[in-house]
């Protein structure tokens, strides 16, 4: 079933809700992380990972901040949101931090709200737009909301560890 939603810019009093959000949608891929690496190196290198994305996403919140953040309502409740920054020199928008809470996920919000970012890039005259999702299995359905946005060609990544 899909749900409409609403698309608004980021009002102070919504940043809890984000943090809500992104803690929520994101706690299967930092486990995926965790289990990937074992808990030996994950221990380690990603000891500060939630922390520092909690971190990212008030620095992208706050009123200071290049970046633009765009709140998804449905029923009047934020459900959804997108962290976007605009290189205007190269002409290239980029969708940054973005999460839709898990129990909004599969009913077209995600990608409603990526068409609706690419639409504010190409009224501010960005080229292309970028997006840089993980490559494990746990990004996998973001993968697939870019794609249905429009996204790909991709170009590989690979980033390894190894305990010293």
């Amino acid at each position: 079933m899909n749900e409409t939603p609403i698309f608004r810019p980021f009002e102070a009093g919504d940043l809890a809700r984000l943090h809500d959000i992104r803690e929520a949608a994101f706690k299967p891929v930092f486990a995926s992380f965790r289990n990937l690496l074992g808990e030996t190196i994950a221990g380690v290198a990603l000891a500060g990972a939630e922390r520092e994305q909690a971190e990212l996403l008030d620095r992208v919140c706050d009123t200071g901040s290049a970046d633009q953040v765009i709140a998804a309502e449905v029923g009047g409740e934020v459900v959804a949101f997108c962290a976007m920054s605009l290189d205007r020199d190269a002409q290239v928008g980029e969708i940054g931090l973005n999460a839709v809470h898990p129990d909004h996920q599969g009913r077209g919000i995600g990608t409603a709200m990526y068409d609706h970012v690419l639409a504010q890039m190409r009224e501010a005259g960005m080229m292309v737009a970028t997006v840089g999702p993980g490559g494990d299995a746990s990004h996998a359905p973001a993968r697939r909301a870019y794609e249905k946005a429009g996204f790909g060609p991709a170009i590989p990544s690979v980033y390894m560890y190894r305990s010293l």
